[in-house]
């Protein structure tokens, strides 16, 4: 019998463990995983100047300031309720990753406000380039960024989030 018993409950230590977020994380290539987080933000920067600077460009002069603050307000509103309702924004629907909590669920607005704060300093386009976020991700084994440690959320592949146990991913792909 390859099982044991701990008081009442059996332990069978050839079956497969359940895989958690952190444990797929670790997996993860740093190359590969570098490559498709500077893609995807790449990918929503370009997006995120559209929808700031195409609503102003039919104006000549002054667009009106209703037109400037809605396209603002979009802009400030993108990634927290992309990332924290379902997971991803556009760059990372591209780039086929997605954002989760250690449990296999999307963080929520509140979580996704934590690391889109944090995003303007280590992934903003005009300070380094995102070089502070690059070097975190590199450094760390589960491949995340200082905004990512702070809401306590990772950046998988969809197609490893798919694989983990389904009590983890309830309800994330309905």
């Amino acid at each position: 019998m390859n099982t044991v018993d701990f008081g009442g409950s059996a332990f069978n230590p050839y079956a497969p463990r359940p895989r958690s977020v952190a444990t797929v994380a670790g997996r993860l290539s740093a190359g590969e995983m570098l490559l498709r987080r500077w893609g995807g933000c790449w990918i929503d920067f370009i997006l995120l100047a559209a929808v700031v600077f195409l609503p102003v460009l039919p104006f000549s002069d002054t667009p009106p300031d209703a037109v400037v603050y809605a396209s603002l307000a979009a802009a400030v509103a993108y990634f927290p309720v992309t990332e924290g309702l379902w997971g991803r924004s556009l760059g990372k629907l591209v780039t086929g990753t997605v954002v989760v909590r250690a449990d296999g669920r999307f963080p929520g607005i509140g979580r996704a406000a934590v690391r889109t704060l944090l995003r303007l300093i280590e992934v903003n386009p005009f300070f380094l380039g995102g070089l502070p976020a690059g070097i975190v991700l590199l450094c760390n084994q589960e491949r995340r960024r200082l905004g990512d440690f702070a809401a306590g959320t990772y950046v998988i592949p969809v197609s490893e989030l798919k694989s983990l146990q389904p009590a983890l991913v309830e309800g994330v792909f309905d």
